[in-house]
Order: structure tokens, then C-alpha cells, then sequence
């Protein structure tokens, strides 16, 4: 039902009731043009069951609550040590975040299991999201102030960071392109007062869908951004077969921004060997591996113990070294792949093609991404870019 005004402003509430509210799609009203796409309701993007069927006069609201953090190395502690970002911890959070509380230093906000956070492991303290972002300035597309920040091609993309009640799985989605207005298909969804409709080209591994031709699931996703309430959900995805799958309830999102942008003192992107780089991973891709995601998991209680999959490049001081390494890289890749395998993979081919020899290859491996594709979590992945320039924001705000 439509609530209450907030200022100038107008929200959509869900109808009160003793149960859960069901959860709804965005919808659209008897004036709302002929969609675009064919439209179906599912469970969750990416899920084989459909749910109820779309009814265009049902509406929710597209955004919740603010949720995540700023940028890599740039955010620092008030003693201007160097702070790591985190997000929870795949299924073992729960447990820890039960037993512990997170505090921001500056605002004093407190941060929830599902929230993410900066951490200064010199100093014993944390920085939320909000505070963390205004140390970082970060590019907007079209240089135009009212625009969301710029993603692009090598991006990564995290949404459903909680799967049930402390248990927190990430799924991560490589961006294949960059932000795109979508004001037609906005109306389509009757997109609430405020809120803009966004998408970009993505690329995963889900053991929900698989792609036409590979088993990795291309598709263009919709976000739904709030500028006002600085927020942006994951709100629909346009798979192969033309149709629009839209979220019945709109999924938080996080991204990392790849640190070789000019603008972040990289060297650039060579956009069409990176395009090459994402086909020939999708065309040699395999089905996701559930034993890989064990492995990954496994992972996390070697972090537990401080034994970290993390490729450091003190430990590859000679070009015999890093041969070595080369080899167990390569081989790594015929892993079946989870989700984080896919950035992993596709930024390694990257090197390995830009060259000139397989030695630099490696060097740029462990500056930019010095991980296994097959022993890395999303969480994993998450701390260990922030040390190497990616930058993380929880929305698609400045």
C-alpha cells in the first residue's frame, strides 16, 4: 500500500499482517506501456523454480537500507594505518558474530553481521561503510555528478550476502560491461518515486543456470538505484532467452572496482583483450563444482588459523619461483569453478595474455589478483583485493 510522505518523497510500505509479508515484484499500473521484454516472477535471479506469477498492479519498494563500505588501501584508521575491508565470513559468521560486536570509531553506528566493515588489525578498530567512502573519491559515469559511479568491464559484483538467519554465502558476478540508464524498462517495472533503473552486462557460475553455448551464465542485470536514499539493489536479470526475471525481493549489492583504471594511478585496460579474455574463460568453462566450494569453505577455517591461500610475492623472489607458480595457475584453472572463480579466472587469463613473457604474467597475478581460482571464498577474495588497490562500495554512490 502506498505509505506516508517523507518530505517531498513517497514510499511504498508492505501491507502489515501477522505473517510475513509475501514477497511481491516491482509492478506496473493500467497506464504502464507494453513491457519491453516478457516478464516472469522467480524465487531468487538465477533460480530454476518460478515463483507466483507476475501480477503488474502489486508493488514493493526497490531499496532498503544503506549497507556497505568505501575503498581498499585509501581508507585509513585515525593513527593512518592502512585498513582491510571485510564482509562476512561464508557459513562459519554466524557463530562468530554471536559471540562479538562491531563498532564504527567515527559514527559509532553499529555493524551487523551482514553489514560490511573496514578493520585496522594494528589498532583493534572499525569503520562502516559510510564513513569509510568519504576518504575515497571514485569516477561517475559521464563525469556528470547526478550519475552513479563507473563501473566497468572487470568489475565485480556481490549480492545475497544472507541466505538464512547467520548464514552468510556471497555470490559474486563479474561485470562483462558498464552501467547503463534503462528509464523504459523502469517504467515497465513502475519503478517507486525516486528510483532509477540501471543495468550492465554480467557473467557467473551458479549451479541455477547455465549459458547457451558454456556452462558460465551470461545475462544483463538490473539495478535499482535510489540516489536519494543511496542505495542500489539487484532487481531483475535479462537472461538468452529474452525474458526478464525479476527478484521478488530486490537483493543488496557490493562491488569491487579493479585498480588498474587510470584514474586510480593504473596502467589501463585493454578493453578488447579483456573481452577475449572473459570468452575464452566462458568457452572453457566447466559446471560449477561443489567440491571446489568445500575447498573454498576450508579456506576460511585455514584463515581461522592463520594458514591463508593469500599468494604473497615475498614468496616468489625468482623468475624459478614464479614458473612454478605460473604452472599451479594454470592448472587451476580446469578446476570446476563457484562463483569467485569466475573474476579470478578471467583477470589471470588477462596477464597471461597481455605478456610480454609468462614471468611478467605472473608479476601482474600477484599485484593485481594473487589468489587460487579454486581455494578462494568470496570473503576471502574480498580482504585480500583491498590489499592491491580494488576499491569496494556498497552502493552505486560517489
Amino acid at each position: 500500500r502506498l505509505g506516508a510522505a517523507h518530505g517531498s518523497r513517497l514510499c511504498w510500505q508492505e501491507s502489515e499482517s501477522e505473517a510475513p509479508p509475501p514477497r511481491r515484484a516491482m509492478g506496473g499500473t493500467e497506464s504502464t506501456p507494453v513491457p519491453k521484454y516478457k516478464i516472469k516472477l522467480v524465487d531468487e535471479i538465477g533460480s530454476e523454480v518460478e515463483g507466483k506469477t507476475f501480477d503488474p498492479y502489486k508493488k514493493t519498494r526497490a531499496v532498503v537500507k544503506h549497507g556497505f563500505y568505501g575503498g581498499g588501501a585509501k581508507v585509513r584508521c585515525p593513527s593512518n594505518h592502512g585498513m582491510t575491508a571485510g564482509i562476512s565470513a561464508e557459513i562459519i559468521q554466524g557463530i562468530a558474530s554471536a559471540c562479538s560486536t562491531r563498532e564504527c570509531e567515527e559514527c559509532e553506528a553499529s555493524l551487523e553481521a551482514v553489514d560490511g566493515f573496514y578493520y585496522c588489525k594494528e589498532c583493534s578498530n572499525y569503520k562502516c561503510p559510510k564513513c569509510a567512502r568519504k576518504q575515497i573519491g571514485l569516477p561517475v559515469v559521464d563525469d556528470c555528478e547526478e550519475n552513479p559511479i563507473e563501473l566497468e568491464a572487470g568489475d565485480i559484483l556481490m549480492a545475497w550476502p544472507e541466505v538464512s538467519d547467520n548464514i552468510f554465502i556471497h555470490h559474486i558476478i563479474l561485470f562483462t560491461g558498464g552501467l547503463e540508464h534503462e528509464p523504459e524498462v523502469g517504467v515497465d517495472l513502475n519503478c517507486p518515486p525516486g528510483v532509477e533503473l540501471w543495468s550492465a552486462n554480467t557473467i557467473e557460475s551458479t549451479a541455477l543456470e547455465k549459458g547457451v553455448e558454456f556452462w558460465w551464465y551470461p545475462s544483463k542485470s538490473f539495478f535499482a538505484r535510489d540516489k536519494y536514499e543511496k542505495t542500489a539493489k539487484l532487481c531483475a536479470s535479462l537472461g538468452e532467452d529474452d525474458c526478464l526475471g525479476v527478484c521478488e525481493i530486490p537483493q543488496p549489492v557490493k562491488v569491487l572496482l579493479h585498480p588498474l583504471r587510470p584514474e586510480f594511478g593504473g596502467p589501463g585496460v585493454d578493453d578488447a583483450l579483456l573481452a577475449s579474455s572473459i570468452q575464452e574463460a566462458a568457452q572453457k568453462s566447466k559446471k560449477y563444482g561443489y567440491g571446489t566450494f568445500a575447498s573454498a569453505a576450508t579456506g576460511n577455517v585455514k584463515d581461522l588459523l592463520h594458514l591463508t591461500n593469500y599468494l604473497k610475492e615475498s614468496n616468489y623472489p625468482t623468475e624459478a619461483h614464479r614458473s612454478q607458480l605460473y604452472d599451479e595457475i594454470v592448472a587451476s584453472w580446469e578446476r570446476s569453478p563457484i562463483c569467485a572463480s569466475v573474476p579470478i579466472t578471467v583477470w589471470q587469463k588477462y596477464f597471461v595474455q597481455l605478456g610480454p613473457t609468462p614471468d611478467e604474467a605472473v608479476q601482474n597475478i600477484l599485484k593485481y589478483m594473487p589468489v587460487l581460482c579454486h581455494q578462494t571464498s568470496p570473503s576471502q577474495l574480498t580482504e585480500i583485493l583491498s590489499h592491491h588497490g580494488w576499491v569496494l562500495d556498497d552502493s552505486f554512490e560517489p
